[in-house]
């Protein structure tokens, strides 16, 4: 037994695809994932998950029951579904952290599956190049965000699997898999109209299954938008039809653009927050990447005569090189389909959660990347320059590992922020009580993680996640975040304070207008502190809540207090 296991496993290391599947695995860990110790939960995170990790598997299977039978999360119920249980299982497992356990391996098996997709359509050298591309695409910088992880990837998954189907001739699973994806995280479906175009050969008949393709899936999404049309899903019914044709063109023009441009964008970035855990990041993925490229089987040199007749200039070049530029196209078309879905977000996005634009966007940007980086080495003939270029883009690479240390630290630091931020309040609002609204002034925040919102809109959903309030508490105390210029807009003649898009950052569905006795302000100073005096705004003054004694040290603690407080 032990004899054919280790047979088995020398098998294994010695298979050149295995190994390059280890290398992208390895490589996505350190980019993304080797601070998950000190990550936390952000913005949706702390909405959704803390509840899937205190669920029974009862009550946890029938909430997703329910919810996937309602059509409920904007009619893809499948995306919230998938982050309840893998939240769950996570948590269970593995404790607080358990979850990011779950949404390394979607990340890491989409990796790989992209990596065997490009294998079979491009060979061993520019499936690695590719790869490599994929697990360091940074235009997405929210890879690591929980809620995406596990609730955005599992979509990217279905693609990948169904592309596989589809180059394998399983179309009716390629198609089933498809059309899941519109009930899970629609941006990828449309990535899916260019896995035609990754056969080797086109001609006429390729023509025709293209045409029939488009077809298929136009059916499956015309039907999903009638769909949601039906049951009045807000993100379909608030646009007209003309409104998201023009979207879908805009985006998918822009969208492109801005993805293939932070493959440079995001180095220069790693410089700018260069350290010396970031530098020993680059070095050593500089070494790793070098020696893995310029190893792998030489690529056949290549060139061009612009010299043909116009009737030969295309049938005259190499097979290789016209493999390699139809390949090149496959990509551009899957990186445009990327984008068409993508409504609610701006295209442009470098920052932030709304960089998710770029999420579908990974395909077809990995593969015009790589492919042009192959094209390069095709041209440049000889080996020795060959092996200088392949050590030119390990560069490339390592400083994209060199950002996925910069984006992580931020990714800590936001966490870090939050705790710092509920450690320091909460002595200053101990006396917090049923109908209680406590305001902070944004100077309070001392840091502002670039990433990830730390301490931004969900501070009202989160008091409650620290404390177990009384049931008998209508309304349990709630902190808002001030809008900057507040001061000159929250107070209403009648002396009560507005709470709306204008003073707060805050989900719509919790703007109000308060009693100002009921409200406690907290106001930046050398520490965060508490106002007493009556607050003026215009000819208004407006008396605040004073010092009581305290109610919230002796409520039951509640889920996140060990987390964000310690005990």
């Amino acid at each position: 037994m032990w004899s054919s296991l280790r047979k088995r496993l020398s098998s294994l290391a010695a298979n050149p695809d295995f190994r390059n599947s280890l290398l992208l695995v390895f490589t996505l860990w350190l980019a993304r994932y080797w601070y998950t110790l000190r990550f936390g939960l952000y913005e949706d995170d702390l909405t959704i998950i803390p509840r899937a990790m205190q669920m029974d598997l009862g009550e946890l299977f029938a909430f997703v029951g329910s919810y996937i039978s309602h059509l409920y999360g904007h009619a893809r119920p499948l995306s919230d579904s998938f982050i309840y249980i893998f939240s769950n299982f996570g948590f269970k497992l593995f404790g607080f952290h358990g979850p990011y356990v779950f949404g390394f391996f979607f990340v890491a098996l989409n990796g790989v599956l992209f990596y065997g997709l490009m294998r079979r359509a491009a060979g061993q050298t520019a499936a690695l190049f590719c790869g490599l591309a994929y697990v360091l695409f940074s235009a997405d910088t929210t890879q690591s965000f929980l809620t995406h992880s596990l609730g955005l990837h599992p979509s990217l998954t279905l693609l990948l699997l169904a592309a596989h189907a589809y180059l394998a001739r399983r179309a009716w699973l390629a198609y089933l898999l498809a059309f899941i994806i519109l009930f899970s995280y629609e941006s990828p479906f449309l990535v899916f109209v260019g896995i035609p175009l990754l056969q080797k050969e086109w001609d006429r008949r390729l023509f025709k299954e293209m045409l029939r393709h488009v077809i298929i899936l136009a059916v499956m999404l015309a039907a999903v938008y009638l769909l949601r049309m039906a049951i009045g899903e807000g993100r379909v019914s608030e646009l007209s039809l003309p409104e998201m044709i023009w979207v879908s063109i805009w985006h998918s023009a822009v969208g492109p653009a801005v993805s293939l441009a932070t493959y440079f964008y995001r180095p220069v970035q790693a410089l700018r927050g260069f350290n010396l855990e970031v530098g020993l990041a680059i070095l050593a993925a500089w070494a790793a990447f070098g020696f893995f490229l310029q190893n792998q089987p030489a690529l056949a040199p290549l060139s061009i005569s612009l010299l043909k007749p116009r009737a030969r200039f295309w049938t005259a070049w190499p097979d290789e090189l016209k493999s390699r530029l139809r390949l090149l196209a496959a990509g551009l078309v899957m990186l445009a389909g990327a984008y068409p879905l993508t409504f609610t977000v701006r295209p442009y996005a470098i920052t932030g959660r709304d960089t998710r634009v770029h999420a579908a966007g990974v395909v077809g940007a990995a593969i015009v990347v790589g492919i042009l980086a192959v094209l390069l080495l095709h041209f440049l003939k000889k080996a020795p320059r060959q092996r200088i270029a392949a050590w030119a883009a390990a560069g490339l690479f390592a400083l994209l590992m060199g950002y996925g240390f910069v984006l992580q630290q931020d990714y800590a630091q936001g966490w870090r922020a939050q705790q710092r931020f509920w450690r320091e309040l909460l002595p200053l609002v101990s006396d917090a009580t049923e109908n209680t609204i406590i305001l902070v002034e944004p100077g309070v925040f001392s840091y502002e993680s670039k990433q990830m919102g730390a301490n931004t809109w969900n501070l009202p959903r989160t008091l409650d996640q620290i404390f177990t309030f009384p049931a008998a508490w209508e309304n349990a105390p709630r902190v808002y975040r001030l809008e900057p210029g507040w001061d000159s807009r929250i107070g209403l003649p009648d002396g009560r304070l507005r709470l709306d898009a204008s003073t707060t950052i805050a989900p719509p569905s919790l703007y109000a207008d308060v009693d100002s006795k009921n409200v406690i302000l907290i106001q930046a100073g050398d520490q965060p502190y508490r106002r007493t005096a009556s607050l003026t705004v215009g000819d208004l003054t407006f008396g605040l809540k004073q010092w009581t004694l305290p109610s919230l040290p002796s409520l039951p603690h509640g889920f996140l207090y060990p987390y964000l407080i310690g005990e």
